[in-house]
């Protein structure tokens, strides 16, 4: 049994779906874990994928993508940072901020990742914390997988959608509603939401919504080296596609834009971005593949 809705389990029977308690410095994190059956041990040498939601976000949304991308090998984890949806958070305001989460991800995928390689997906403001995570690595290899394999930022919220003097009196739902394509709700969708706000803590919504890129973090990915991939959705009100151009231009990565889809491309078109996503990855397989230089000149 998946435990997700049945569009959302297609060939059920064909891979694993598995709730997760993940160890972190603020308290376990809740993710879910989709992954074909068979082997899966710390030693499983295929490819991992951890992906972060942002602002009003849960790991929940990541199924779709979830499913389609473990049909082509990866083995999926999302997870829910502290104080979002089903991780609880507590009452200090120091455990939200981008560095904060950004450990709790790192401690979290070493625990569950035996300190492979992972290619890191986030979303909104969950494109901070996953970026933030790959310059953490550097300095707390200890609190991090051997590498990262990639960075993709999926509709980053490099600007906060609001200010830190606006989340007071922030009403949250419409907020969220605004991330979906033409900012409507389905009945269902909008219980889901409501549901997922009542049991986040306030202060986990109020930093995501006021978080913002440091200005240094742009130059600081460059040199880090790191691939990356930018995503946008082609109809997102909130980050319009010219600046998910432009970031990517700033950070040398590459740019993807995904048809038919608003703010929330994971939600609205899972096929366009899967594809998007295993095309990016695929050309590290590619170059890994590649005799060295010095061994093509010789062959030739």
């Amino acid at each position: 049994m998946c435990g997700t809705p049945e569009s959302d389990c297609r060939e059920a029977d064909a891979r694993t779906v598995v709730r997760l308690l993940m160890p972190a410095p603020h308290g376990p994190l809740a993710g879910v874990e989709v992954r074909r059956p068979g082997p899966s041990g710390p030693h499983w040498d295929g490819s991992r994928v951890a992906l972060v939601s942002g602002a009003g976000g849960a790991k929940e949304d990541f199924l779709p993508l979830m499913h389609r991308l473990v049909e082509a090998g990866h083995r999926l984890f999302a997870v829910d940072l502290c104080g979002q949806n089903e991780t609880p958070g507590p009452d200090d305001p120091a455990a939200y901020g981008i560095d904060a989460q950004a450990t709790d991800l790192a401690v979290a995928m070493t625990a569950v990742c035996a300190r492979k390689p992972v290619h890191l997906v986030g979303h909104g403001a969950g494109a901070l914390v996953a970026a933030t995570a790959v310059l953490q690595a550097r300095s707390r290899e200890r609190f991090a997988p051997s590498t990262y394999g990639s960075l993709t930022l999926v509709a980053p919220c490099w600007d906060a959608p609001l200010t830190a003097g606006d989340v007071a009196s922030a009403d949250w739902e419409p907020l969220v509603a605004r991330q979906h394509r033409g900012g409507t709700l389905t009945d269902e969708r909008r219980a889901l939401i409501r549901q997922r706000l009542a049991r986040s803590h306030p202060m986990s919504m109020e930093h995501l919504a006021a978080a913002a890129a440091a200005p240094d973090l742009v130059a600081a990915l460059r040199a880090d080296g790191i691939r990356m991939l930018v995503v946008g959705g082609a109809e997102d009100p909130l980050v319009p596609v010219d600046r998910t151009r432009e970031l990517a231009r700033h950070l040398g990565a590459r740019h993807s834009v995904v048809p038919g889809a608003g703010h929330l491309p994971h939600h609205d078109n899972p096929d366009a971005l899967a594809a998007a996503l295993t095309a990016f990855w695929a050309e590290d397989e590619v170059r890994s593949s590649r005799p060295p230089a010095a061994h093509q000149a010789a062959a030739t």
